[in-house]
C-alpha cells in the first residue's frame, strides 16, 4: 500500500510538472524574438546573456548578432566601439539555466545562443524551478503538518498568488529561481543541527558547506535578496530549539569563516565579470538607482497601489500575515512567527525605500514571490485550520481570492498601463476588460 501511495504522489508530480509546462509553452508559442513577450526580452536577456557570451562568442560583442541587444529590448548591451558586453544583472540565474540552454543548443541549427530552441528552453527551466522548489517546500513543511495540509498549502501557493505567474509566464526573471533557493534554504536548515555547527570536527562540516552554498546561490541570482535570507539562519528546526545555541553556534568564527568563504567563492565569477566590463573588481552595476525614499518609503504604493500593490493583487497574503502568522505562532513556533513577519516587513521597507518601488512591468509586487517559502508556513497553519478544524467559510474564503488571482493572471498583459500608481479605473479594468469586437 505505501508503495501504491508513493507512486500515485510521483505520479500526481510529474501531471503537475507536465502541465505547468505546456501552459507555460502555450503563453509563448507566438512570440518572435523582438516580441517583448518572449522569454528573454527585456531584463530576461539581461540574465541570460552571460551563456551566449561565454560559449558562442567569447565576450566579444562585435561577433553578436547585429541588433540583437536591441530586438531583445536592452536587457543587456553590445558595446561595439570597446567590444564589451554590458549587462547589470548577476550570473546566477544564467547559471542555473544553462544546463537546459545548453540542450537546446545542442539539439537546434541555430547556434546563436537565442533561437526559439533556447527560448522554449527557458520555458522548461522555469516550471522545473518552480517545481523542485515546491518539493523541498513540501518536504520541508512534511516535518511539521499532515500531508493534505501540505497539498492544500502548496496548491494555494501557487494558484493564489503570483507564484504562477512567475514560474509559468515570467520564466525568464529571477524570481522563480530564488524561490527555488529560499526553498532549499528552509530545507536544508530543517535538516541542519544549527546550533552545533561551532563542532566541526564532529561531522557537522558539510551541514556549513551545503547551507553556505545556498547563501551563496541566494546571492548570486539577487544580491539584495542576502540580506532577506541572513536572518533566516536563526529558522527553528524545532519549535523547541534554543535560539542562544542556535546564535553561538552562527557566531563561531569556524562557520563565520567558512559561510563567508564559500559565498566569496559563489561571487568570483562575478567579480571577474566586473573588472572585464568595468576595470574594478568591486562595482555596483545598477548605476544611479538606489533608494531615495528611504526616509519616506511608499510602503501604501507596494502594498495597495493598483500599480503592482502586493496585497491588491495577492489578497491571500492578508489571509497569510494576518490569521495566518497568529495561528503558526500559536500553535507551532512564535519564531517561525516571527521570522516570516520580520522577513516580510525587512523586505516591504526596502522595496518601498527603492527608486522604482512598483519594479516596473511586473505583477503584484514580484519581488515577494522568492520569500513565498517563508511564508508558506503561516500559510500551512491556515490551511490545518480549515482542513483539522473545519472552517469551511475561510476556506470558501481562500477559493474566492484564488479565483480572484487567477482571473488578474489570465488578463494581465506584462505591464499595468495606468495613468499613475493609484489608477483605479485601469485596474478595474484588468478584472473586467472590455468585450472585444465580435465577442
Amino acid at each position: 500500500m505505501m508503495l501504491l501511495m508513493r507512486y500515485l504522489r510521483l505520479l500526481a508530480w510529474g501531471l503537475v510538472y507536465w502541465l505547468a509546462i505546456t501552459q507555460s509553452l502555450d503563453r509563448h508559442r507566438n512570440t518572435e524574438l523582438n516580441n517583448f513577450l518572449n522569454e528573454i526580452s527585456g531584463d530576461k536577456g539581461g540574465y541570460l546573456v552571460y551563456l551566449p557570451a561565454t560559449f558562442c562568442y567569447g565576450f566579444e560583442a562585435r561577433r553578436f548578432p547585429a541588433g540583437v541587444d536591441k530586438a531583445l529590448g536592452s536587457g543587456f548591451t553590445l558595446n561595439r566601439a570597446t567590444n564589451v558586453v554590458e549587462t547589470k544583472y548577476p550570473y546566477g540565474v544564467a547559471l542555473l539555466q544553462a544546463p537546459f540552454w545548453a540542450v537546446a543548443q545542442a539539439l537546434n541549427a541555430d547556434k546563436s545562443g537565442f533561437s526559439t530552441a533556447v527560448r522554449k528552453s527557458i520555458d522548461v527551466a522555469g516550471v522545473s524551478y518552480l517545481v523542485a522548489g515546491l518539493l523541498l517546500l513540501a518536504a520541508t513543511l512534511r516535518r511539521r503538518f499532515a500531508r493534505p495540509v501540505v497539498g492544500l498549502t502548496l496548491a494555494l501557493l501557487v494558484l493564489g498568488t503570483n507564484l504562477f505567474y512567475y514560474g509559468v509566464v515570467e520564466t525568464g526573471m529571477s524570481h522563480v529561481y530564488s524561490f527555488f533557493a529560499f526553498a532549499l534554504l528552509l530545507w536544508l536548515l530543517g535538516r541542519a543541527h544549527v546550533a552545533e555547527w561551532s563542532q566541526l570536527a564532529a561531522g557537522r562540516g558539510r551541514e556549513v558547506l551545503a547551507v553556505a552554498a545556498a547563501l551563496g546561490l541566494i546571492a548570486i541570482l539577487r544580491p539584495f535578496n542576502l540580506v532577506l535570507a541572513a536572518p533566516l539562519l536563526l529558522w527553528p528546526a524545532q519549535p523547541t530549539d534554543d535560539l542562544a545555541a542556535r546564535l553561538r553556534g552562527l557566531l563561531y568564527w569556524r562557520t563565520i569563516g567558512t559561510v563567508a568563504g564559500v559565498v566569496a567563492v559563489c561571487w568570483l565569477p562575478q567579480m571577474l565579470y566586473y573588472h572585464y566590463a568595468h576595470g574594478s573588481y568591486w562595482v555596483y552595476s545598477y548605476g544611479q538607482e538606489g533608494f531615495p525614499y528611504a526616509l519616506a518609503p511608499r510602503l501604501a504604493e507596494v502594498c495597495f497601489a493598483p500599480n503592482n500593490g502586493a496585497f491588491l493583487y495577492n489578497p491571500l497574503l492578508l489571509l497569510v500575515l494576518g490569521p495566518g502568522l497568529w495561528l503558526l505562532g500559536r500553535g507551532r513556533s512564535w519564531w517561525w512567527s516571527g521570522l516570516a513577519a520580520g522577513v516580510w516587513a525587512v523586505a516591504s521597507y526596502l522595496y518601498a525605500a527603492w527608486w522604482a518601488y512598483a519594479l516596473g512591468c511586473s505583477y503584484g509586487g514580484r519581488g515577494f514571490v522568492e520569500l513565498y517559502p517563508v511564508l508558506a508556513w503561516p500559510l500551512a497553519a491556515l490551511a490545518e485550520n480549515v482542513l483539522v478544524r473545519r472552517r469551511w467559510l475561510v476556506g470558501a474564503l481562500c477559493l474566492a481570492l484564488v479565483a480572484y488571482n487567477l482571473r488578474l493572471t489570465d488578463h494581465f498583459y506584462r505591464c499595468f498601463y495606468g495613468k499613475g500608481d493609484w489608477d483605479w479605473p485601469a485596474y478595474r479594468e484588468l478584472l473586467n476588460p472590455p468585450a472585444r469586437p465580435g465577442t
